[in-house]
């Protein structure tokens, strides 16, 4: 069985132990940063390419992603990749994904759906036990769907898309930096021992700058409302990040892969984008809806 490395014991100052209530400061080291910027200069070139040019070549990327990610949730949440719920859950991204870049949302939607159904089916008859790892279904697939989707919107979709990477993007970067310098009371000291108050205000201010620079850029005539959209996404994104986090805590593992160096696996560069990226897609459709179809994005972007 190919069971998951057990995360080493957190040492003195990295806010590990939950039963602290507070987390010293304690600035990354540079080689930690180097490795984590290196990474980010090797793969956000090539996500913000494939963003602008759209279409299939951007829903691929996304197919490979969900599968990727399907992988890591599988030995997080088994021990193990090689068991029936992960190929039934890899072959259903890869078609899911497929349907919304092909611009049927709704089918995707519904492929997701009877991918679920089929798993848990294969679970109940082959008597596997735990059947709550199928929540790995909705939490991979919609945020994939969502993001083609959004995608899928011409020049505002790809307006918002680079927004919201932008502040999801400034969220982790300042919430990392802040909580390690300054430290302080603890977030979530269950599920994420190592976050504080202080990453997430860091984090929710960098959003804000984000959505406001955005908001200049494109010319927008009430700057600070993005930026306050900006913030709240952000919050959102720590959201997903904490989620992780407490799969990871399950697992008993530091990362979920160690595909990205520096930053684990894919889940683990991603997590903050899972519950962002669907709220962003409901209030765009919200916008579709009540503007008749005449603008896209999040009620701004028009």
């Amino acid at each position: 069985m190919d069971t998951p490395a057990v995360a080493s014991p957190p040492g003195p100052g990295t806010g590990g132990d939950p039963e602290q209530e507070s987390v010293p400061p304690s600035p990354p080291n540079s080689s930690e940063l180097l490795k984590r910027i290196a990474s980010a200069l090797v793969l956000a070139p090539g996500v913000i390419a494939l963003v602008y040019v759209g279409g299939w070549a951007f829903t691929a990327l996304i197919m490979l992603a969900a599968v990727l990610m399907t992988y890591e949730w599988a030995r997080l949440v088994r021990g193990s990749h090689l068991n029936a719920d992960y190929v039934i859950h890899a072959i259903t991204a890869v078609i899911a994904v497929g349907l919304a870049g092909a611009g049927m949302p709704l089918l995707a939607l519904g492929a997701a759906a009877v991918g679920v159904a089929v798993a848990v089916a294969v679970v109940i008859w082959r008597d596997e036990g735990k059947r709550w790892p199928m929540i790995g279904f909705p939490y991979i697939l919609l945020p994939c769907i969502a993001i083609v989707w959004l995608r899928s919107g011409g020049e505002w979709g790809m307006v918002t898309l680079y927004w919201l990477l932008a502040v999801v993007w400034a969220t982790d970067i300042l919430a990392f930096v802040t909580g390690r310098t300054i430290g302080g009371p603890k977030l979530a000291p269950r599920f994420s021992p190592a976050k504080t108050w202080s990453g997430l205000l860091g984090g929710v201010a960098g959003a804000a700058v984000a959505g406001a620079l955005t908001s200049v850029i494109l010319g927008l005539e009430h700057p600070f409302i993005l930026a306050a959209i900006s913030g709240a996404t952000a919050v959102l994104a720590q959201i997903g990040d904490i989620a992780e986090s407490a799969l990871k805590r399950y697992a008993n593992v530091k990362d979920s892969g160690a595909l990205i160096p520096g930053h684990g696996g894919v889940l683990d560069r991603v997590d903050g984008l899972i519950f962002a990226a669907v709220a962003t897609a409901l209030v765009s459709l919200v916008s579709l809806l009540a503007d008749e179809g005449h603008a896209f994005g999040l009620g701004i972007f028009a």
